[in-house]
């Protein structure tokens, strides 16, 4: 299996790509594993916004410090989802709740 899966999802993004697909690594599936149900709900949801338009002010879109080219978006309040796009894709790195996700991030 290769380090990157792509999703299923694909949606037209309004920015200059015509589209952009979702990939996920393999940490990220297992993350998302060991979420409660809404929370994979609400990620789900989060995702296909971030398709959209990834820098929505309702998503809460940081760059984070140190960690070039990856970004944070909150989901369902307490857990963050950290991503990295390009022109084409949203590459999916990992999802946890916010206390936990910064102590040791492993991309």
């Amino acid at each position: 299996m290769s380090e990157k899966e792509t999703l299923k999802l694909s949606v037209p993004s309004m920015t200059s790509s015509p589209k952009r697909s979702l990939q996920r690594t393999n940490r990220f599936a297992r993350d998302v594993k060991r979420l409660p149900d809404n929370i994979k709900h609400e990620a789900f949801m989060v995702a296909q916004k971030l398709c959209e338009d990834i820098f929505n002010k309702q998503l809460d879109v940081k760059e984070l410090v140190g960690l070039k080219g990856n970004f944070r978006v909150v989901v369902a309040n307490h857990y963050r989802m950290i991503f990295s796009f390009d022109e084409n894709n949203i590459s999916l790195l990992r999802i946890a709740h916010r206390k936990d996700i910064y102590r040791s991030i492993q991309l």
